[in-house]
């Protein structure tokens, strides 16, 4: 199964907590360099200016170390959230000091040239897709760092200053330590580089040589009948290491190699189906293959799924294509088009993570889709918040109405389960069933099921 929204890497894995992704780290990194420079800056200056009996100027500075000790924090998490509540924290306690850092004699201003390393930190670390800070909060960086250069924010300076001394050595320490900051993020960045054009390399050796691994997490019905599974996308390195989707995709869909990893996936899938087509107790089993808005976006989609779908030689019927809502933010036109156009093939469309995205009852009244299904979020708030419980009733509700069926994604507990049977859902996936599996354990796993069901 494949993945392209951030906060969709849970679900990519098939695991509670995914491995840690090369964006995660580099957002690690960069709150621990931003923790740490702050923490010891606002310390040093903190001291100095208590040493020259000035508490109202170490004031600002005390704000500085906070957002340090707040940045250190974050990195654990490190994501996007954190990252841009620490620029912003960095933001306001760097124009706070530059107000104070107003020039006078021959000491020019030198506090707000921090502004250039947070400026670059933010466009560097946010993913393009995040517009606000990849790009609106370093403009406003710049912004700010020009206007305080060309003197336009000196009015705001207060009529006390420093002691002309350390103005003088902290106008060359903060030029310093900016441009040390500066050139740090620059090295970064070109780590970060240097990895992905590798990456995107071995990406594209990894399908030619089938290094494309997928699992599959099955899908049962709340009396335990199995309809069918879905596919989740794995790489297993020559290393032997098996990486989860969250370490790969986002390179994988920013480079276009998305295109073949998401056909060879559909092929797996096909050549699982070809494989049941023999056995009386999977031939009617469904497999789910999820499509990327990349792949819709080609201008061969219908043709190569189409391909390889007529190659295997398997019942279209049984093969659903799973699309999540953010996909139809753009080119709602041509995405309807290309999915009736498999649906007259024979293949079902499924709309994943409904309730998260962008669809609105009228596009979703066009489109071509057979089921809904639940995204997580809602499942696992739906047992202990009554809003939440009362949003899931009314997407199953939603389902009825348009004559789709329901499914409820990631499902862990028996009162999850017997909560959705409660409000009208009886399709479900997730772990209190079965964890994703590869294919010889998945094949196991159904004849244990089928063992069962004779011994009953």
């Amino acid at each position: 199964m494949l993945r392209w929204m951030p906060n969709r890497a849970r679900k990519w894995q098939g695991l509670p907590k995914f491995q840690e992704a090369p964006r995660r780290r580099k957002i690690g990194t960069i709150l621990k360099l931003a923790g740490v420079s702050c923490v010891l800056l606002g310390l040093a200056w903190t001291l100095c200016y208590l040493y020259f009996d000035r508490a109202e100027l170490a004031a600002p500075f005390a704000g500085v170390m906070a957002v340090g000790v707040l940045a250190v924090l974050s990195s654990r998490r490190a994501d996007g959230t954190s990252l841009l509540i620490v620029a912003h924290g960095v933001f306001v306690s760097v124009v706070g000091v530059a107000i104070i850092d107003a020039p006078i004699a021959w000491v020019p201003r030198s506090g707000h040239m921090f502004l250039l390393p947070l400026a670059a930190g933010a466009a560097f670390t946010f993913d393009a897709r995040e517009r606000y800070g990849s790009l609106v909060f370093p403009l406003a960086c710049l912004a700010t760092f020009a206007a305080f250069a060309i003197g336009a924010l000196d009015f705001l300076a207060p009529g006390t200053s420093p002691p002309l001394e350390v103005r003088v050595w902290g106008a060359r320490s903060n030029t310093i330590l900016a441009m040390t900051l500066l050139a740090a993020i620059f090295a970064i960045y070109r780590v970060d580089i240097g990895n992905r054009l590798r990456l995107e390399r071995e990406l594209v050796r990894a399908v030619r040589n089938r290094e494309i691994e997928v699992h599959y997490q099955p899908q049962v019905r709340g009396n335990g009948v199995v309809t069918g599974v879905e596919a989740l996308v794995r790489w297993r390195r020559p290393s032997g290491d098996l990486l989860p989707p969250g370490a790969f995709i986002a390179q994988a869909e920013e480079s276009g190699a998305i295109r073949d990893i998401g056909l060879d996936v559909l092929r797996q899938a096909c050549e699982l189906l070809a494989q049941w087509s023999s056995q009386s107790e999977t031939r009617n089993l469904r497999v789910a293959v999820n499509i990327s808005p990349i792949q819709l976006l080609d201008d061969s989609f219908v043709a190569a799924i189409s391909a390889v779908i007529r190659d295997a030689g398997v019942n279209p019927a049984l093969i659903e294509l799973e699309l999540t809502e953010s996909a139809l933010s753009a080119e709602t036109a041509e995405t309807i088009e290309k999915m009736k156009a498999l649906e007259v093939l024979g293949v079902t469309w499924a709309l994943d993570d409904f309730g998260t995205g962008f669809s609105g009852l009228s596009t979703l009244r066009t489109l071509p889709v057979r089921k809904l299904k639940i995204d997580r979020n809602f499942v696992d708030e739906a047992t202990t918040q009554e809003r939440a419980q009362h949003l899931l009733g009314k997407i199953v509700e939603i389902s009825q109405v348009m004559g789709m069926s329901a499914l409820a994604e990631g499902v862990e507990t028996a009162a999850q389960r017997d909560l959705l049977m409660g409000l009208g859902c009886d399709h479900f996936q997730g772990y209190l069933f079965a964890t994703p599996m590869p294919k010889d354990a998945l094949e196991q796993w159904i004849n244990a099921r089928v063992e069962l069901s004779l011994l009953d």
